[in-house]
């Protein structure tokens, strides 16, 4: 899964270009007169230079400057000569990438933001997918929406490496990205609600190294693959084999017994302990025993509450908007610098490896923070850092690209322990009986943060600095908006509003002891 996310990065990688130019180009045209004339010379009385002295990429010159073949003819004075757009397409270095998506539409100079409208309704796609795959999961199970996404990623990612049209090849990668926003958000959720809640922080951090690993390999496969039509089909056929694995999954238990299934959950527990050699276990279990341990979750499942809940009450909103406004800030720095890859530095291969190698160490390490250590310091420490950092490199050189990718290294660490300390203090910051909905929620704040870097990178055109400046700075206001949320760090779990507004009241770092020991001995757990 991490594959095709990141697909998006690399995919649409752009080579450097020039304008086609028939006398430079056409080997048959002018033969007699270009046989003695270097290639360099050609371009030089072709393509105007830009302040750099290397050849523009967007612009020629009307007519063939013969007169710039002589030595004593200073190029800087060249400003008055007729220029016109690249009338006749492009030709592209082929040096990295033999094909990308950029070049396989010619998606460069007045076609450049198409690239960032084709991130943004991809993102799209997982805004839309994630609030129904909720919906659906709910009410046909974990399993069939799964196995039926997966099949359905395998199935369109394999056409979008044979889509003839560019808007045919968007729509494909919406309804893909959908599909796949599912299989993230269900294995997930299966994997959880098939663990008890001591493994849930084993989890989370296994599930966040899995994406990192996907983006190393993703580095390694680029580097073997350069055409992108291969990448994409290398990085979709996978999805053919996983929907075959699906096929033996149990289906989640827990969402058995909550749709009154208790017949077909014992099935699955009696199998699941078959498979863990437990025979023992799976010949005593009854439908009574089942029903009486689950009993307790069934009852706080089966609390209702209103929406005006969410809308009226101080506290749940102040607590959704800062904590939406976290995971906004967090995704939409993230995302925006991996669209951005290419700024890092010459080599986008090593690029790609090093910010997926890097996230290893930092995930491991974010396990334990997240153990010992507050949610309202490190959340704030990992937005200064990546914040500060990320502003700070707006002024180093892109001639210093070690540098720059060293700083963009340390963004990614911080940003990638947010997002494992984000799950975790989201889910702690809301009760029970609104944490699905509260949930959805912060998931569509994030993917929708996902879309506006996509559409922010397009404003480079009229200032090339502002999307890095915005990358940098909501971090840095997101870190003050933690002050306005409770902390959670060894708390229990708020069960109904009324815990949640007890524990907001004890924020203030001046708290005395003895009413966080008046809390903890109150609430429901």
């Amino acid at each position: 899964m991490a594959f095709d996310e990141l697909l998006e990065y690399v995919g649409k990688a752009t080579p450097a270009h020039r304008c086609y130019v028939q006398l430079l180009d056409n080997l048959t045209s002018e033969a007699n007169i270009t046989v003695n004339l270097t290639a360099e010379a050609l371009l030089r009385v072709s393509i105007p230079m830009d302040l750099n002295q290397k050849p523009e990429q967007c612009r020629r010159f009307r007519q063939t400057q013969w007169q710039l073949l002589n030595s004593n003819v200073s190029t800087t004075n060249n400003i008055d000569l007729e220029t016109e757009p690249c009338l006749d397409g492009w030709i592209y270095d082929q040096s990295v990438f033999t094909s990308t998506i950029r070049t396989e539409w010619n998606l460069v100079c007045e076609y450049q933001s198409f690239k960032s409208f084709a991130q943004a309704i991809y993102m799209a796609g997982f805004l839309v997918g994630s609030p129904l795959c909720g919906f659906l999961s709910d009410r046909v199970g974990r399993k069939p929406l799964l196995l039926f996404c997966c099949l359905a990623c395998g199935i369109l990612g394999t056409c979008c490496a044979f889509a003839p049209m560019f808007s045919i090849y968007c729509a494909l990668r919406f309804l893909f990205s959908a599909c796949m926003g599912t299989v993230q958000f269900n294995s997930l959720i299966l994997l959880l609600e098939g663990t008890s809640p001591k493994w849930h922080p084993t989890i989370i951090t296994v599930f966040g190294l899995s994406m990192s690993m996907g983006q190393v390999l993703l580095g390694g496969l680029a580097y073997m693959f350069r055409d992108w039509h291969i990448l994409q089909l290398v990085v979709s056929l996978p999805y053919f084999i996983f929907s075959l694995f699906f096929c033996v999954v149990s289906e989640s238990v827990r969402w058995l017994i909550a749709t009154g299934q208790t017949e077909r959950a014992l099935k699955e527990l009696k199998r699941i302990a078959y498979i863990n050699g437990n025979k023992d276990v799976a010949q005593s279990l009854t439908t009574e025993i089942l029903t009486y341990k689950m009993k307790e979750e069934l009852n706080t499942s089966e609390k209702q509450f209103k929406i005006k809940e969410i809308i009226v009450n101080p506290t749940v909103c102040r607590i959704v908007l800062c904590g939406s406004f976290l995971g906004f800030s967090g995704v939409f720095s993230s995302h925006g610098l991996m669209l951005d890859v290419q700024s890092l530095g010459d080599d986008i291969f090593l690029s790609q490896f090093l910010l997926g190698v890097v996230e290893f160490p930092s995930k491991l390490l974010t396990f334990f923070v997240i153990r010992h250590v507050g949610r309202r310091p490190s959340t704030t420490v990992s937005f200064l850092v990546a914040g500060s950092c990320i502003v700070v490199n707006i002024f180093v050189s892109k001639d210093m690209a070690t540098l720059r990718l060293i700083i963009f290294l340390l963004v990614k660490t911080s940003l990638a322990s947010f997002v494992m300390i984000y799950i975790a203090f989201s889910n702690e910051l809301v009760p029970t009986t609104l944490r699905l909905t509260l949930q959805s929620i912060f998931n569509l704040t994030t993917r929708s943060a996902a879309i506006f870097s996509a559409l922010v990178l397009a404003t480079r055109s009229y200032f090339v600095h502002l999307p890095m400046i915005l990358f940098g700075i909501f971090p840095i206001a997101a870190s003050i908006c933690v002050y306005f949320l409770p902390e959670t760090f060894n708390l229990p779990l708020p069960d109904t509003i009324e815990d949640m507004e007890k524990r907001d009241r004890f924020r203030n770092k001046g708290t005395r002891e003895k009413q966080r020991k008046v809390f903890l001995e109150t609430t429901e757990c």
